[in-house]
């Protein structure tokens, strides 16, 4: 989902954005939530048939995760036979994509929200493979609006160590060591600090190959950056490029690489870009659809090449 920031002052909670237009005074809640799009969603979802025990598949499914509504609407869609299952309030749906399971997980939106429901869809449904999906802003200037990213690896760019400083001596956040996200090592048994997550090399090749055939897409393959954190200052944004490579940014993808590599689990992030700070590209929550398509795609042709062959 697009980067999302909470602040808590005086008592009042409310949601702040500077838009990458100076003319602009601020992007509406309404806008940052999606909300206006997911009115007519939610009554379809209350139309599906309600899961009743536990998911039964002879053969393991493809977990398909995006954070909102605009980001699994057109993947719920596509399903045939939809079940809808919820566990802790969290959304899943399961169904058939060209003949084969597929479980869409709405993740809600933040690294937490998405940690969480990716355990939960790995233990509830043991997906073959999990790939995340959805909006992000830019870190690339050369990357406009509908631009696709395929994460060859992600990080987390909120989890660093800064330099020291005394007070009064100011804040340089630039002056800082990435010190990873913690995750278990099968090799030595043992939880260890991961500063990227890679792709699953299968999943990789597939996403490359959709977009090789697929020239309707504008297709990179990059870094994904994600944390609980909505950036517009684009001399910090030009230094998280310059030293992580990080081609975008949204809140998902790194905590759920973090709990797949805990399962053992083959995972790949993919987004899409809703907005780029970089070159004064402003939020259009509807390149959600562009991100989904890409993916359907990329879904059939992992289950032709690989988990049918």
């Amino acid at each position: 989902m697009k980067k999302f920031l909470v602040a808590i002052c005086a008592a009042a909670l409310f949601f702040t954005a500077i838009p990458a237009q100076a003319e602009n005074t601020g992007i509406e809640i309404s806008d940052i939530s999606a909300e206006k799009f997911n009115i007519q969603i939610e009554k379809f979802y209350a139309t599906l048939p309600q899961a009743k025990g536990d998911y039964k598949s002879k053969v393991r499914p493809i977990a398909i995760e995006g954070a909102m509504n605009t980001e699994t609407e057109i993947l719920i869609r596509a399903l045939e036979k939809p079940v809808a299952y919820r566990d802790l309030n969290y959304l899943f749906v399961a169904g058939t994509y060209k003949n084969y399971p597929v479980v869409i997980v709405r993740t809600e939106i933040g690294m937490a929200n998405a940690a969480a429901s990716t355990a939960l869809a790995i233990k509830k449904f043991n997906p073959v493979a999990v790939i995340n999906q959805g909006t992000a802003g830019g870190h690339d200037s050369a990357l406009k609006i509908g631009d696709i990213i395929i994460g060859a690896s992600s990080y987390d760019y909120t989890t660093f160590r800064s330099d020291y400083s005394a007070a009064g001596a100011g804040i340089d956040l630039t002056k800082q060591e990435n010190i990873g996200t913690y995750a278990y090592d099968k090799a030595s048994g043992k939880f260890q600090a991961y500063m990227k997550y890679f792709a699953d090399p299968t999943l990789l090749k597939i996403a490359k190959e959709t977009a090789d055939a697929n020239k309707n897409f504008k297709v990179v393959t990059g870094v994904i950056g994600s944390g609980n954190a909505w950036l517009e200052c684009v001399d910090y944004i030009n230094f998280l490029h310059e030293k992580y490579g990080s081609s975008c940014e949204e809140m998902e993808t790194n905590s759920a690489a973090q709990i797949c590599q805990n399962a053992g689990v083959p995972f790949i992030g993919i987004r899409v870009l809703s907005d780029n700070v970089t070159n004064d590209n402003k939020y259009v929550p509807e390149t959600a659809k562009i991100s989904q398509d890409f993916i359907l795609l990329v879904v059939e042709n992992y289950i032709r090449d690989v988990l049918k062959k």
